[in-house]
């Protein structure tokens, strides 16, 4: 008896034997189905392959700080360079001024002939000094200074000058604002317009300061030595420092010094 041929039969006489069954009503149907099933099985097996949907097209441009549409997208996308926080406006603006501050100080301190501030010389007591080196050792003693002219040309009566003071009379006068813990303005120096003599101002021997409250009552702890030819009272300090209460200042004469 023949035997039926099948789809699955792989010799061409054996299906020779059913010339007709490829015509059956069943068979496409039957073919169609295991066609699909073959071609799901190869696509689950291939290796994934990235979607065109994924690559944004030639002409198209992703906007910045958008995510790509699939997560396998996100993956693919390069990861931006981390930043540094932007600083605030305060703070830049801080950062730039102690920058500034930090450059002017070097520059300073190239050009600097004199000691630094906080830093008195050690010099003896008949040392003359310039402008620039009595007003460093007064600014750094918190001593200030005024005149009436706003400036310290010895030759102009209303300007005060330090040019040729001893170093001395300075020394004491720094002593004296230190012990007494009174604010002390210099009104005059070695300038043009005060009497003439030895122990003068012009020779360096020396300085008148403001009058006030603390400083009147600390030069008047001081033993009292009389009245000077023109009407001021005198005082001596244990030091031998000579104050004349003149008008509105006091006149401090200083003959020896700290150190002699």
């Amino acid at each position: 008896m023949p035997r039926p041929c099948s789809i699955h039969c792989v010799m061409p006489s054996e299906c020779g034997r059913a010339p007709g069954i490829a015509h059956h009503p069943a068979f496409r149907p039957a073919a169609a189905a295991t066609a699909l099933a073959i071609a799901a099985t190869l696509l689950a097996l291939a290796p994934p392959r990235a979607s065109a949907a994924m690559r944004p097209s030639s002409g198209t441009r992703t906007a910045a700080g958008a995510e790509p549409p699939f997560p396998a997208g996100r993956l693919l996308a390069p990861v931006p360079a981390s930043r540094p926080e932007a600083e605030s406006p305060p703070e830049a603006a801080s950062r730039l001024k102690e920058a500034s501050r930090l450059k002017a100080g070097a520059s300073a301190a190239r050009k600097r002939t004199v000691p630094p501030r906080d830093v008195l010389p050690d010099l003896p007591s008949s040392q003359r000094l310039d402008q620039q080196l009595a007003e460093y050792a007064l600014r750094a003693s918190g001593i200030g200074w005024r005149s009436t002219g706003r400036c310290s040309d010895r030759t102009v009566r209303t300007c005060t000058s330090f040019e040729g003071i001893r170093w001395g009379t300075l020394r004491s006068l720094i002593d004296f604002a230190e012990s007494s813990g009174c604010e002390v303005t210099v009104t005059g120096g070695t300038e043009h317009g005060h009497a003439g003599g030895t122990y003068s101002h012009a020779n360096g021997y020396k300085i008148d300061i403001a009058t006030g409250a603390c400083v009147d009552e600390a030069v008047r702890r001081y033993p009292s030595i009389g009245v000077r030819g023109d009407g001021a009272r005198l005082h001596r300090s244990p030091e031998g420092v000579v104050f004349a209460r003149e008008k509105d200042h006091w006149d401090i004469t200083i003959r020896r010094g700290p150190r002699g």
